[in-house]
């Protein structure tokens, strides 16, 4: 490989590298179970480079993780020095990330695109008037030599905006995008139909001379369903009505007012039995909108007050509603519609009506079969033949999974078949039971410990029940935390490394149980309590109704499999080196189910046990 950016290719890598170089020839697609430590992005890039530099195509590495954007920039750059190759490359983040305007931070994503698009128009945007000529519509000459500078210099996102203060960021990165050979990016810069669109206009490249390379793509099939998934609540109607208020658009407070009064009329029918959510159909709240006003005249009058709004200040609430009612008009096929009683982080309950993408395939079957090859990699991309039948990929698509390149005797893989999560045995005893156990296996581990649960309720009464029998210090994560907070209590937790005296409760489906590694001696045990599936309710039986409708699968694909994905990602972020060693306890009957075990990747040795702890010892001496 011309391009490889190390001296050495790691054990497994060359195996990887193989199977994608085959599919980029072959113009396939290839879902690869691939562990972590196996050098993923090093092995999708060098040969989808190499391949695009000799055929005239542009990559796209897409990635969810912010963290993953800063190592795929970095392989690059170590390919440059290595071989003295010049690549182009941009780090693409939303543009609202990019805009050097203060304050838009806190402004939705609808809210930015209308505002951004006005103050172009208008020619008010300093930072995107100081690129073009507004007369010629062409890039001055300032602006050319600043991009004869970015080009063959690989940027980090943060460092390319720093590097164009006087100009707008993400347009200086759209020109760069036609001399790039890589575009790292987001999901939804290509998996949105309309954001693709404009970005490959602007690129001056079609999805059949495109590579794409997906990482962490056990995530593809819920982040896609949630671009194509809207909401719209009470409160949120009420800031609208404040707001049309404000402005002086007495006519539409009045309407508003009516909306509002109409959304509380179907909630207290639906509710009537006492229930917390129902399903709704289309015409229930169309037909209420329509007794207030035309429909489609109700949205575009929103959206012009919008407008008005946004010459004043970033954010308006009524643009949302119009958002909100655009999308409620749309397709029922693949798609989900209920009201229901939520709660907000304070604990106060409101009223929303949520319009729910049931089917990925919506965003993710046209690119990826369309695209010249298409890369999807994960380390818990298991049982890969449910990700081809959620992502629409074509049979042809190549299903490739690699063993963890770490050594064996590092990692201690437990399952407990004497407890269990299910609702129907969940009473005190087993809470206790849980407690116990885990206080019992706290005293065999040499340092600190995580353990991670179904969910928040269930973690806190088996925290009470634990407090009373261990010495371990408890760093618990809270529902109404925000990112900071978290990272805060992170940082606490490691802390305590040396001492090895703590013990990390958190729940698996949450960022400290997937989106945080816990590496070297931070975390040497984990705990898993019982399945961290999904609550049960209409929207995720909607979920299995459909899948079974459609693969004949929705137990497993709606429910249980990502269920036991959750729980090997939280796992796996115990060992995420060759040099760490660390337990992994699986704790519940369920994981010892032959339809369960079939989600964990080949070869894994999960070894059943009714005394964790001695395993634990055993293998820590």
């Amino acid at each position: 490989m011309e391009l490889f950016p190390f001296s050495k290719v790691r054990e497994k890598q060359d195996d990887l590298m193989k199977s994608v170089e085959e599919a980029i020839e072959e113009g396939n697609s290839l879902v690869a179970h691939a562990p972590t430590g196996l050098g993923k992005t090093a092995a999708t890039l060098t040969p989808a480079l190499e391949y695009a530099k000799q055929n005239n195509k542009k990559v796209f590495f897409l990635t969810p993780r912010h963290s993953q954007h800063s190592i795929a920039v970095e392989t690059v750059k170590k390919m440059q020095e290595r071989h003295d190759e010049e690549l182009t490359v941009i780090d693409l983040l939303g543009k609202k990330w990019l805009c050097n305007v203060n304050g838009v931070e806190e402004m939705t994503s609808r809210d930015f695109k209308d505002y951004c698009q006005t103050l172009r128009d208008e020619e008010r945007c300093d930072f995107y008037t100081a690129m073009y000529d507004m007369d010629e519509h062409q890039l001055k000459d300032k602006a050319k030599k600043k991009l004869d500078t970015l080009e063959g210099n690989p940027k980090h996102a943060e460092d390319f905006k720093r590097s164009t203060p006087q100009f707008c960021p993400y347009y200086m990165m759209m020109e760069l995008a036609r001399r790039s050979d890589l575009i790292i990016a987001d999901y939804f810069h290509i998996f949105h139909p309309g954001v693709r669109e404009s970005i490959f206009e602007r690129a001056g490249c079609v999805l059949e001379d495109t590579i794409l390379v997906v990482d962490e793509a056990h995530n593809l099939p819920s982040r896609t369903r949630s671009l194509f998934s809207e909401s719209m609540s009470i409160p949120q109607i009420d800031r609208a009505i404040t707001e049309a208020e404000k402005f002086g658009f007495y006519e539409m407070e009045e309407k508003l007012e009516r909306l509002m009064g109409a959304v509380k009329s179907i909630a207290a029918d639906e509710f009537s039995s006492g229930s917390h959510e129902e399903k709704i159909e289309k015409d229930d709240l169309k037909d209420a909108v329509e007794n207030i006003q035309d429909y489609g005249e109700f949205i575009v009058d929103l959206e012009a007050i919008a407008e008005e709004v946004r010459d004043e200040r970033e954010k308006s609430y009524c643009g949302g509603v119009a958002e909100f009612l655009d999308a409620w008009n749309g397709d029922d096929n693949g798609f989900f519609r209920c009201i229901k009683r939520s709660r907000s982080s304070a604990g106060n309950r409101y009223i929303e009506i949520k319009y729910t993408c049931l089917d990925p395939q919506v965003s993710t079957k046209e690119p990826l079969n369309d695209a010249h090859a298409s890369i999807l990699m994960s380390g818990t991309l298991t049982p890969q033949k449910m990700y081809k039948d959620l992502l629409g990929l074509e049979t042809s698509a190549k299903t490739e999974a690699f063993k963890s390149p770490f050594p064996e005797e590092n990692q201690l893989d437990l399952m407990v078949p004497t407890v269990t999560t299910k609702y129907s045995e969940r009473d005190d005893s087993m809470y206790q039971k849980y407690a116990w156990y885990l206080a019992k296996s706290f005293e065999a581990v040499p340092g600190n410990v995580g353990v991670f649960f179904p969910s928040y309720s269930f973690m806190h009464r088996v925290k009470e029940e634990m407090e009373q029998k261990t010495d371990r210090n408890l760093f618990v994560e809270k529902q109404s935390m925000n990112k900071e907070g978290k990272q805060r209590l992170f940082e606490e937790f490691a802390s305590r490394k040396d001492e090895g005296d703590a013990a990390l409760l958190g729940v698996a489906a949450g960022s400290l149980g997937e989106g945080v590694d816990y590496p070297g001696d931070i975390m040497r045990a984990a705990f898993i309590i019982g399945l961290p599936l999904q609550k049960p309710d209409l929207e995720t039986k909607a979920l299995i109704n459909f899948y079974d409708y459609k693969f004949n699968k929705g137990w497993d694909y709606g429910y249980s499999y990502p269920a036991v994905n959750r729980a090997i990602q939280a796992a796996g972020r115990v060992i995420r080196s060759k040099e760490d060693r660390g337990v992994m306890v699986y704790m519940d009957e369920r994981y010892d189910w032959s339809n369960y075990r079939k989600v964990f990747p080949p070869g894994f040795d999960l070894k059943k046990t009714r005394a964790p702890w001695q395993d634990i010892e055993e293998f820590f001496d």
